[in-house]
């Protein structure tokens, strides 16, 4: 008897989706769902900031980035959140190199309405050190892509 290949997504670990706009982030996440990520090891962020927190604290095994998301306007804070500084990562492209400097592990995905043109994440393309996506997304696309990750070591849990 054949065993059914698990979905991409399911297979892969968690998920963080940095997407600055809602609609893109809903359509990343629902196509994420339907390729099989449950929701537990699914997460989404649209700012730099709550991105920064998520990838520190939950460890994702894959991140999707907007290359274009930039920081925004500065505005206060929630109490629970810290204020940005000069040393975060002012768009999607810094964050990316930012993720890969600190878990080089982690694969990153990043996302673009073109092709992408800033030499430092073209240079990480050319090197094999992250994916790249155009959007808008198909799901056949980031299909393909996850069926590229490689399982989360048992560490990668933790």
């Amino acid at each position: 008897m054949t065993k059914t290949p698990e979905p991409p997504a399911a297979s892969v670990g968690r998920i963080l989706v940095v997407e600055d706009s809602p609609s893109a982030r809903r359509l990343m996440q629902e196509v994420l769902l339907r390729l099989g990520a449950g929701l537990p090891n699914l997460r989404v962020a649209g700012t730099i900031l709550e991105a920064l927190t998520l990838f520190t604290e939950w460890r994702p095994a894959v991140v999707f980035v907007d290359i274009e998301l930039n920081r925004g306007p500065v505005m206060e804070p929630p109490a629970e959140e810290r204020t940005p500084s000069d040393r975060d990562p002012k768009d999607g492209a810094e964050l990316a190199l930012l993720m890969l400097s600190r878990e080089p592990r982690t694969r990153i995905i990043v996302c673009s309405a073109t092709d992408p043109s800033d030499p430092r994440v073209a240079q990480l393309i050319r090197e094999g050190k992250v994916e790249f996506i155009t959007k808008p997304l198909l799901a056949a696309r980031v299909e393909e892509v996850l069926a590229r990750v490689p399982p989360p070591a048992v560490a990668r849990r933790a």
